[in-house]
């Protein structure tokens, strides 16, 4: 398993696994919902940052953080924490690549002085992995989601900041 930075080049691919997270059927579909499509809109923009994981030569599974203007986004905290976004193949989950995707993440949050945040479904397993990497939820950060049910949002601080949280 090799976890490289993700490029310009990786646009389509980050499609992909950007429908995986928001269950969409494919990247198409992914791109016609707006509030889905700006997270990668305009990739590789000042400040975005990624990785994929690979194994064998073949993407399996990808994470990358974007920072979202106020106003445009509910789960929006400040100008110093990027959202990110988190995708593994369906048929390579449980093993482990989310975690080295996140703590790759984390690692370049880190450098750059950056909290992370995101939002998760209530009943997503992934969620649990978030805990135990270390993102807590943040009170009253909730929101109803395009399917009806309640997302959670969620911060990591690499910063050692108590504020916001």
């Amino acid at each position: 398993m090799t976890i490289r930075p993700a490029r310009q080049d990786d646009l389509d691919l980050l499609w992909d696994f950007l429908a995986m997270a928001a269950y969409e059927p494919d990247a198409a579909a992914a791109k016609a919902i707006p509030v889905v499509a700006e997270h990668l809109d305009g990739w590789l923009r000042p400040g975005d940052f990624g990785f994929i994981a690979e194994r064998a030569g073949h993407a399996v599974g990808a994470a990358w953080a974007r920072q979202f203007p106020a106003g445009t986004n509910p789960f929006y905290l400040d100008d110093r924490t990027p959202e990110i976004s988190l995708a593994v193949h369906p048929g390579a989950r449980g093993r482990g690549i989310g975690k080295l995707l996140l703590r790759a993440l984390i690692g370049e949050a880190t450098a750059r002085g950056l909290r992370l945040c995101l939002n998760v479904r209530e009943t997503n397993p992934a969620r649990h992995l978030y805990e135990r990497v270390g993102f807590r939820r943040v009170p009253g950060w909730e929101v109803r989601n395009r399917a009806g049910s309640l997302s959670l949002g969620m911060v990591f601080d690499t910063t050692g900041s108590a504020s916001g949280c």
